[in-house]
């Protein structure tokens, strides 16, 4: 039996995502992708802070901040109700002091640090949640927060990028 054209182009294109991948040469969303961590049509925000909780292991939630036309939103997050919600006031203190924000929440902590993009410019906010436990202090989860910001902000073209970009 003879398959469809298109089955073929399909087969080749899905070992070659797959091959590719396992070398390491995909872009953090088009891994996502391949590897099944991300889907169709989710954001390139979502994708972002869900590899930060798959890749820090002691983050227990992960979420970016944007100010929009229509104000400052949740436009993405690990847990699904953040999404499309209103900013708090202590997530959004980063971008009025430029400083990190961070505060003792439950047995954990919630950080605050401002979100680049590539060039540089302020895009929103990276707001991590923490678990709690022996020796968590507010200084050792402000260091890890500040560089997971850091290693998504060559990530990041731009704002739009950020607030449109689907995978």
């Amino acid at each position: 039996m003879r398959l469809p054209p298109t089955f073929v182009v399909h087969a080749r294109t899905a070992t070659l995502i797959a091959a590719v991948a396992a070398i390491g040469f995909l872009p953090p969303a088009a891994a996502a992708q391949a590897n099944g961590t991300g889907h169709r049509g989710q954001s390139f925000a979502q994708a972002l802070v869900e590899k930060a909780k798959v890749d820090h292991p002691d983050v227990d939630e992960a979420g970016i901040l944007a100010n929009t036309r229509n104000g400052c939103f949740g436009i993405a997050s690990t847990d699904k109700t953040d999404v499309g919600g209103k900013c708090e006031a202590d997530d959004i203190q980063p971008m009025k002091t430029g400083k990190p924000s961070v505060g003792k929440d439950g047995t954990g902590y919630d950080v605050s640090v401002l979100l680049h993009d590539a060039r540089g410019n302020t895009v929103g906010v990276l707001s991590l949640g923490f678990k709690g436990g022996p020796g968590v202090t507010e200084a050792s989860v402000l260091a890890p927060s500040t560089k997971i910001a850091a290693g998504m902000a060559p990530q990041i073209a731009s704002k739009a990028r950020l607030l449109d970009g689907r995978m």
